[in-house]
């Protein structure tokens, strides 16, 4: 490859935070050839179908970039659950698998580098309670503390009960934790008497 192509991919990708999609490469007169080149040379990294990220040996990747990542790769994707408890600091340590919630006509694949556990909702559930939320290298889609401390006693099953017992003892010391719209949340999901007997028992 020629030193003018590899500089010129460079800035592309510095311009994009790092990140820049296939489609925004050949929209740049970057081959797919070139493209697969630089896969191979280890000078960038696909992180998903159609999506690549310029290595930085001496950064690395920035901090969350899962979360980064996953909704670049899906524009629609929403971090939920514990993942997003952790990203709301009610939670230390970060969730072995990101919780990724999609509506549940959302057929992506969403092949990424890091385990991930999906969770399919209907229109009206997904798009409650969503924010944008803001972390180094970009912004992602996030659901609110209350909403997330929800979700996370909805899915206890899979993310453990030491998790969620974490999640809503520290959730309980908030000043304002909202707990009326948690509540509100937890009965339009149908699981209101499950929630109100965590939290009750977090405070015994």
């Amino acid at each position: 490859m020629l030193l003018n192509t590899y500089e010129k991919v460079t800035e592309l990708f510095q311009g994009g935070n790092g990140y820049m999609s296939a489609a925004e490469l050949r929209a740049a007169k970057v081959t797919t050839v070139q493209i697969k080149e630089l896969v191979d040379k280890g000078v960038i990294e696909k992180i998903s179908h159609g999506y690549y990220w310029l290595i930085n040996e001496k950064k690395g990747k920035v901090e969350n970039y899962e979360m980064l990542e996953t909704c670049l790769v899906n524009h629609r994707a929403v971090i939920c659950a514990d993942s997003a408890c952790y990203y709301h600091g009610l939670i230390k340590e970060k969730p072995k698998k990101l919780s990724v919630a999609t509506l549940k006509t959302d057929r992506s694949k969403m092949q990424l580098n890091f385990p991930i556990t999906r969770h399919y909702f209907s229109d009206l559930a997904f798009e409650q309670d969503l924010e944008e939320g803001e972390i180094a290298g970009g912004k992602i889609r996030v659901y609110s503390l209350a909403r997330s401390v929800c979700d996370a006693i909805r899915f206890r099953n899979d993310i453990g009960k030491a998790v969620v017992d974490e999640i809503v003892k520290n959730f309980m010391k908030l000043e304002n934790k909202e707990l009326e719209r948690l509540l509100a949340y937890a009965d339009a999901m149908r699981v209101g008497k499950i929630v109100r007997t965590r939290l009750e028992e977090s405070s015994k």
